[in-house]
């Protein structure tokens, strides 16, 4: 039994939205700030980000509809570029990209369930390894019951906080006892040009990073060759619209010098416009779209997993779809694994190494275009509007960022290269060990 295509564009759209909108937006505004003072620089920041990923989203429209299966950057950069790529990537999303992220997601849930006042009784650190694990078990546990059961949560997930959150600073604006203010111009002593602008937009790409959500999970979306660009790009222009009003909102309501470098920009603002209880309201608000988050991470991962194994790179009953038209083994793989990382507590240092490794995969796969386009792969209804320039618009600006966070954390990006190219020694060991003959535990066929 295979996946089942019962997503349509709307879904497509809100596991881009739910996979986007997270913490980042609530603590990164300050850090842009930091190195781009006043008002337009950082909105001109938070523009490019959404265009980027608008961009992004472009392009993958075109390879999920050339490659409409389960996996995403895996299909892309196996079939591109060959199966050790493919590999690579898979090997980099269980052991740091999709399964530390979503650790992270549920342990930062956990602390502002906490800061809400929602859970009570335990010291810190004991009820975030109890709590944020039970979390990633409880999510996976719905995603087997169905893609859509798995998409419902989501945008349960995203729309309650995402209407929340709208109206909170919508009505703080118009009712709350904020003051409203026009942030200074930069100052002589401050940083400015291409440099400042350039180390702006490495929290701002980050706080955009999801809008390929949907593109995992192609093979369980009907008629993905005009549906799936339509969810990355309708959810992607959604969460620009959002972004950009919640960082007018704090530019306009939190003193300059409170925003600069500060990671409570959303606790600052809701605390100036309704005072000190609106604070556990927005941390309650956060929680829910930060375990949203989670979940479509949890989902993405396992249709990498799942592609990985119908291709003999993973165990075959990884590849298995379950009667409810998912694949409950991978879901189960990477929700087991996630939740023991989530024990460990301090998995952002994962993340942290991750860095260079996901912007030099992802950046790789969008290259893959180009040889799709070379080879004639698949017969796309839908194509990249502004191809070959999109691409190459995107490929120059994320190298750039790659290029920064290399020069910024060195030592991180070190570790995480290392990481990732410890999957090529892996790599031939799986298909000599396993890939050959008729009873390999690796012989599932696509």
């Amino acid at each position: 039994m295979g996946l089942k295509r019962v997503l349509g564009p709307v879904d497509a759209a809100w596991l881009v939205a739910g996979n986007m909108i997270g913490a980042g937006i609530f603590y990164m505004p300050g850090i842009v700030v930091a190195q781009l003072p006043g008002l337009l620089a950082p909105m001109a920041a938070w523009t490019c980000g959404g265009l980027l990923a608008l961009l992004g989203a472009a392009i993958y429209g075109e390879l999920g509809a050339r490659l409409p299966h389960a996996g995403g950057d895996y299909q892309y950069l196996a079939v591109g570029f060959g199966p050790i790529w493919g590999f690579l990537t898979g090997w980099a999303a269980m052991l740091l990209t999709f399964s530390a992220a979503a650790a992270v997601m549920c342990i930062v849930a956990v602390n502002y369930l906490e800061t809400a006042g929602l859970l009570l009784g335990l010291p810190a650190l004991d009820l975030t390894l109890v709590a944020a694990p039970i979390a990633v078990i409880l999510l996976t546990l719905a995603n087997t019951a169905g893609a859509v059961a798995g998409g419902r949560t989501t945008v349960l997930f995203t729309a309650i906080p995402l209407a929340g959150l709208l109206g909170l600073f919508g009505v703080g604006l118009l009712l709350g006892s904020a003051t409203i203010q026009w942030p200074e111009p930069v100052s002589s002593t401050q940083r400015t040009g291409i440099i400042a602008f350039g180390s702006a937009m490495l929290p701002v790409y980050f706080t955009y990073s999801g809008w390929n959500a949907a593109a995992y999970l192609a093979g369980e979306i009907k008629d993905p060759g005009r549906n799936l660009a339509r969810g990355l790009l309708g959810g992607t222009a959604l969460v620009t619209l959002v972004y950009l009003l919640i960082n007018l909102v704090f530019l306009l309501v939190v003193p300059a010098e409170q925003l600069a470098g500060s990671t409570r920009a959303g606790a600052d603002a809701a605390r100036l416009l309704f005072g000190p209880r609106a604070e556990g309201l927005l941390s309650l608000l956060i929680a829910i779209a930060v375990l949203g988050s989670a979940n479509v991470t949890l989902m993405a991962g396992a249709r990498i997993y799942y592609a990985m194994a119908r291709d003999g790179l993973a165990p075959a009953f990884l590849g298995r779809a379950s009667k409810a038209g998912v694949p409950a083994a991978a879901l189960w793989l990477g929700g087991i694994w996630t939740a023991l990382l989530a024990t460990a507590g301090r998995v952002e240092v994962l993340l942290n190494w991750a860095t260079l490794a996901i912007l030099l995969l992802s950046s790789l796969a969008v290259a893959s275009l180009f040889v799709l386009r070379r080879r004639k792969v698949g017969s796309p209804s839908y194509r990249c509007p502004g191809y070959p320039l999109t691409p190459l618009i995107y490929l120059l600006v994320s190298l750039g960022v790659a290029c920064a966070a290399a020069v910024s954390t060195p030592l991180e990006s070190l570790y995480g290269l290392l990481i990732v190219g410890s999957g090529v020694p892996a790599y031939f060991l799986v298909r000599r060990l396993f890939a050959t003959g008729p009873d390999s535990p690796f012989s599932a066929s696509r």
